[in-house]
């Protein structure tokens, strides 16, 4: 879904055109065929949870301060297997999301605002460098 510049607001989003369905939501820029991810979010209810985000001060200006380009709100639905509980669901697929885009290099902003830290390690010894990967992610846990 593609938005409108508003001068009060960095995400003018119509959220009307929002579907209020269970799924996930990213924040992004777009420059050409290129789209960097932002944020990654879920909701049982995408449209009532991505008007909540444009009280999110941090995230807002996290999303401000993002290189230029025009700015996207994507959005998909999550439909479960018999069985399946939803919340499970819609939380792996951001954790995958997360990851995802980390891998990727995305300036990516987790949950609390706060950056996801990025570490680099290079490897000068005698193993072949596709064993120890360039960058390595490390995520924030509780406790």
């Amino acid at each position: 879904m593609a938005l409108r510049d508003a001068p009060a607001q960095i995400y003018d989003v119509d959220t009307e055109k929002v579907p209020d369905i269970a799924g996930v939501y990213v924040f992004g820029r777009r420059w050409g065929k290129n789209i960097e991810a932002l944020y990654v979010g879920k909701a049982t209810n995408i449209r009532n949870r991505v008007k909540s985000q444009f009280n999110n001060l941090r995230l807002m200006q996290h999303l401000k301060k993002a290189k230029t380009g025009k700015r996207v709100l994507l959005f998909g639905e999550v439909i479960t297997k018999p069985g399946q509980k939803i919340d499970k669901v819609i939380s792996l697929l951001e954790r995958v999301l997360i990851r995802h885009f980390l891998f990727e290099g995305h300036d990516l902003v987790n949950k609390q605002g706060v950056r996801i830290r990025r570490h680099e390690v290079e490897s000068d010894g005698h193993q072949p460098k596709k064993f120890i990967p360039r960058l390595m992610f490390l995520e924030r846990t509780k406790g």
